[in-house]
C-alpha cells in the first residue's frame, strides 16, 4: 500500500519533528527540568527522561527524511531521464539537493544524540550543518520545481510558495548565524535556563525566533512535496534466488 501513498514520508517529518519537540519539552516542565517559557529548538530534551524521547523520535524523523529525500532526487532523475532538453543543470542541481538532504537528515541525528550541555561545541556545529545545509537544498529544489514545473503540473502556485519560503528561510538562516555567533562569543550560551535578566537575553531571544521561522518554514516547505508525492509511485523490488542458493535449499 506504501507504494501508492508515497507522500505520507515528508508528511511524517512534518508530524515528527514538532511532536518530537512538544512532547519533550511537555515532559521536561512536569518534572521541573525547563519552565515553561518560549525556548530554544530541542533545549529541553537536555535531561532524562525527555532527552531519550526526543532522541528516539528525531532519529525516527531523520531516516523518514532520507527516504523522502532520495524518492525526491530519484523522481526528478527519471523526469530528467525521460526528457532529453533537460541540460547538465539538472543533474548536478539535483546531485547537490541530494548531498544536502542527507547532511541535513545525518546532522538532525547528531543534534538529538549529543546533549546540549554535555558536548555543546558538537551540538552546536551540527545545528548549523542542519540549518545550512537544509537552506541549501531548498535552493536547488526550487530551482528544479520552476524547471520542471510544466511536466508536473501548470499552476505557477506551488514555485512561487517554493519560492517564498526559500526567501524567508535565507533571511532566518542569516539572523540564526549572526545572533547565535554574538551569544555563543560574548555570552554563556551553555547555560540551560535563560531569563529576561540574564546578559545577552535580547540575543539569546532572537537567535530562537530566528531558530523558529527557519524551522516551521522548512516544515512548510517540506508539506508542499506532498503534492509531488501524490503523482509518482515505487514498485517493490523483486528478488530472485541463484541457484546455489536453491540447491542448497534442497
Amino acid at each position: 500500500m506504501i507504494e501508492h501513498c508515497l507522500y505520507i514520508f515528508p508528511l511524517s517529518v512534518c508530524l515528527l519533528v514538532p511532536l518530537a519537540y512538544f512532547l519533550s519539552f511537555i515532559v521536561a516542565v512536569n518534572l521541573g527540568h525547563s519552565k515553561f517559557e518560549f525556548p530554544f529548538l530541542s533545549r529541553s530534551s537536555t535531561d532524562s527522561p525527555e532527552s531519550c524521547i526526543y532522541s528516539q523520535i528525531i532519529n525516527i524523523a531523520s531516516f523518514v527524511l532520507f527516504i523522502t529525500v532520495y524518492i525526491r532526487y530519484r523522481q526528478i532523475s527519471q523526469l530528467i531521464r525521460n526528457n532529453p532538453t533537460c541540460g547538465k543543470k539538472y543533474l548536478q542541481t539535483n546531485s547537490i539537493f541530494f548531498i544536502c538532504g542527507i547532511l541535513t537528515a545525518f546532522s538532525m541525528s547528531i543534534i538529538s544524540n549529543f546533549p546540549h550541555a554535555n558536548v555543546f561545541p558538537v551540538r552546536l556545529l551540527a545545528i548549523y550543518l542542519t540549518f545550512t545545509a537544509s537552506v541549501v537544498a531548498l535552493y536547488c529544489e526550487m530551482l528544479l520545481s520552476s524547471w520542471i514545473r510544466p511536466l508536473l503540473y501548470s499552476s505557477q502556485i506551488l514555485p512561487i510558495i517554493r519560492t517564498i519560503l526559500t526567501i524567508i528561510c535565507t533571511l532566518a538562516l542569516l539572523s540564526f548565524f549572526v545572533f547565535q555567533t554574538i551569544t555563543v562569543i560574548k555570552y554563556d550560551n551553555e547555560k540551560k535556563l535563560w531569563t529576561p535578566t540574564s546578559p545577552g537575553w535580547k540575543y539569546h531571544l532572537s537567535t530562537i525566533i530566528s531558530a523558529w521561522i527557519l524551522t516551521t518554514s522548512l516544515l512548510i516547505y517540506m508539506l508542499t512535496l506532498i503534492f509531488d508525492f501524490r503523482r509518482i509511485k515505487v514498485i517493490s523490488p523483486k528478488i530472485f534466488l541463484t541457484d546455489d542458493i536453491i540447491d542448497d535449499d534442497g
